[in-house]
């Protein structure tokens, strides 16, 4: 999605979206989830720590891995020590045949006696990606860079977000915004909402000639009325971060 449905979608940017992830994890097509790893390395061991994942997912390839996880690196915000391994997508289903697997092969029995020791902090989470209301290419794999827009929401605005998520992805698919975008719902720790939209590089960052509310406007033909809707959207958030992460393609493994 382009940074532009969200700077656009507010007039600087709409932030901030934490839904019930329970509910939300029940509308959603199969293979729609995406299980994401976060991880810090110990200070000083950066490298240490990459020379020893090449390894591992080297072992991870060769045992078949049918997951051909990502890695990706913030480039601007916060968090620039943060590693993101993504998969993407799979579904509930799945998940006890995945770790069948990684026991049946041993996985993790390499990952503790090899990387472990090299981090510091982990996190782990799952993202439900709202296949409805996004617009994503089939292939993506031109693109380096992806901006990520992470919204927490007022308590009792579940509903709302809902409605407005879909009435903007609704407008910028029929007025034909120009860019991609992806929405997603995290499943643990805090949870929330996040908006994805992918450069191919820096230039494509730069912002339209038009803003996404004065094209809402025009194809709603009220400018007033577009206001509001966007106004709506954005009180149902507090707070939000804003993080472009680019992917590393050395520590990442080959698509099957």
């Amino acid at each position: 999605m382009k940074n532009i449905l969200l700077k656009i979608i507010v007039g600087s940017w709409l932030l901030t979206m934490g839904l019930s992830n329970v509910a939300l994890a029940a509308h959603h097509k199969p293979d729609s989830l995406a299980d994401v790893w976060v991880m810090v390395p110990n200070q000083g061991q950066q490298a240490a720590f990459e020379k020893a994942f090449v390894k591992h997912i080297q072992f991870r390839a060769s045992r078949g891995d049918p997951r051909a996880w990502k890695v990706y690196r913030p480039a601007i915000g916060t968090g620039m020590d943060r590693y993101i391994i993504r998969y993407c997508c799979t579904k509930w289903n799945d998940v006890d045949g995945y770790q069948k697997w990684q026991a049946d092969n041993k996985i993790l029995d390499d990952w503790y006696a090899n990387v472990a020791q090299y981090i510091n902090h982990y996190e782990h989470f799952y993202s439900r990606i709202d296949m409805k209301n996004s617009h994503w290419p089939k292939d993506s794999k031109g693109f380096k860079y992806f901006a990520v827009t992470n919204y927490q929401a007022k308590m009792g605005k579940a509903k709302s977000i809902a409605d407005g998520k879909k009435l903007l992805s609704d407008n910028a698919k029929a007025m034909k915004w120009p860019y991609l975008w992806s929405w997603g719902n995290a499943i643990g720790g805090e949870g929330g909402l996040s908006l994805v939209i992918p450069y191919k590089n820096y230039a494509e960052m730069t912002p339209p000639d038009k803003s996404f509310s004065e094209a809402l406007a025009t194809h709603m033909g009220d400018e007033a009325k577009a206001g509001a809707v966007l106004k709506a959207w954005s009180e149902n958030f507090h707070s939000t971060t804003y993080t472009v992460y680019r992917i590393v393609d050395e520590l990442s493994m080959k698509d099957k």
